[in-house]
């Protein structure tokens, strides 16, 4: 990684309030959804799992090693829900792991058409490298075998820059244990990299594969495609940028 990069990591910039808000509405909100499903426990769910490569809109954030992750969601009634994501980390030019959070909460709804869309917001934060912390909007919809969503960040992985990201994913059932599964995303990151001088450039990543239901175990096999990492992410390695994953899941 270059010096600057390094260098970038080692200070500590004062964070904006409206970051610190953010944050913390994330955190009371999730706190908020766990005490209510003590009232409505069906409403609460989770997940465990294991992969051995964690990849995050394509780039890995394992140093295409295996992680641990784990997840809890809390969906109300009337179409509110939160929930947080957690899992291991570790970058190319640190010698340990770390973990990283998401917490999120929105809105969904569900058109007479049949046709859902959801509004909201995450906040992503690492324990160790806090210069890699941001905030996010996004508005998604689903429809049959398809969804989608579209995220605004203003500080991506500590940019300077805006960053938008869009999906498209499409899960299409073969049998009733067995369903082959297709991401595309596009990540434009107004900043560009400053460490290898692009700027403006847009970064594209895909996933295929087939997810096997086993009871309350799931397992997935894909493969995983990104288009350049340097040009939208402040930290690079020598790791393979495609590859295969797998991820073995347990719900609950």
């Amino acid at each position: 990684m270059p010096v600057r990069a390094l260098s970038r990591l080692n200070r500590n910039p004062t964070r904006p309030r409206e970051l610190a808000a953010l944050r913390g509405a994330v955190t009371v909100t999730v706190c908020v959804a766990l005490i209510c499903a003590d009232a409505a426990a069906d409403q609460l769910s989770g997940s465990l799992s294991v992969v051995s490569d964690y990849r995050y809109r394509g780039v890995s954030l394992s140093d295409n090693d295996p992680a641990a992750q784990g997840s809890i969601n809390y969906d109300d009634a009337r179409g509110f829900y939160a929930g947080a994501f957690v899992s291991t980390a570790r970058f190319a030019f640190q010698s340990s792991s770390e973990l990283q959070a998401i917490g999120f909460f929105g809105y969904a709804w569900r058109l007479p058409s049949g046709v859902s869309g959801d509004v909201g917001a995450d906040y992503v934060l690492f324990t160790r490298t806090h210069d890699y912390d941001y905030p996010e909007v996004y508005l998604g919809f689903a429809s049959g075998i398809w969804s989608g969503r579209l995220y605004f960040a203003p500080r991506y992985y500590g940019r300077d820059g805006n960053a938008i990201y869009g999906e498209v994913n499409a899960a299409q059932p073969l049998s009733d244990r067995l369903r082959v599964i297709a991401h595309g995303g596009v990540l434009w990151s107004k900043s560009g990299n400053p460490y290898d001088g692009s700027a403006e450039r847009a970064t594209f990543d895909a996933r295929v594969g087939l997810g096997i239901d086993l009871d309350r175990f799931s397992v997935e096999l894909s493969w995983v495609g990104l288009s350049n990492s340097r040009s939208a992410y402040p930290f690079t390695g020598n790791g393979r940028r495609n590859g295969p994953v797998v991820a073995v899941t347990l719900a609950f």
